[in-house]
């Protein structure tokens, strides 16, 4: 089985995933922010740097989709994460035939078990931004997140004909700081997925 999560940096998708694993046992499979090449570089020049930061992503995505085939898993990203970001990104036009192919090669593995969709205002998500204190996004503004937050929602649109999701307001939820947040939410999940009475026998083994 494979969940994933989606919404805009910020909103508490790495977080959420971790504790969801430590309470299920599934595998987090995480983005790879801290050791992406181009990252820097994308947040002082997006204009420039837009191909190779969202290539990276996806390469990487596929790569992890295609590494694991047999077990439960929660991705901390998405397609749709990925696609987000691509939209408002500027591709140039030569370059998009890269990631039409990319994205023919991530539908070919199939799509997730289940999508979960984090939702919440633009402010609050900034406010978390900048209280997580990352040096390279620093830049970014209410702006570029409220963006983002639309494309999300967009994109999620485009595949709930086909991919189960579960919307989640977050900003009703501390992540971080309250796990009756996280029962909450997995309580949510569990609703959803076929292997709720397997999820419960794993965290009272």
């Amino acid at each position: 089985m494979r969940i994933e999560l989606c919404g805009p940096l910020g909103i508490g998708k790495t977080t959420l995933a971790q504790n969801l694993s430590k309470l299920t046992g599934w595998q987090l499979v995480r983005e790879p922010v801290e050791t992406h090449p181009f990252l820097r570089a994308f947040y002082s020049s997006p204009g420039k740097y837009a191909f190779e930061k969202n290539l990276f992503f996806l390469l990487d995505y596929l790569h992890e989709i295609k590494s694991r085939t047999h077990g439960n898993f929660i991705f901390d990203h998405s397609a749709i994460v990925h696609r987000a970001y691509a939209a408002l990104n500027h591709i140039q036009p030569h370059e998009k035939p890269v990631f039409a192919a990319l994205d023919k090669a991530i539908e070919a593995l199939g799509p997730p078990d289940l999508l979960i969709n984090l939702v919440c205002p633009s402010d609050i998500i900034l406010s978390r931004i900048i209280k997580r204190g990352r040096d390279f996004e620093s830049a970014v503004d209410v702006s570029y997140v409220a963006a983002l937050n639309e494309e999300m929602q967009r994109q999620v649109k485009y595949v709930e004909h086909y991919i189960p999701a579960v919307h989640i307001d977050a900003a009703r939820y501390d992540f971080e700081s309250c796990p009756q947040d996280i029962e909450a939410v997995l309580h949510i999940i569990c609703e959803h997925v076929s292997t709720q009475e397997d999820l419960l026998l794993r965290r009272t083994a």
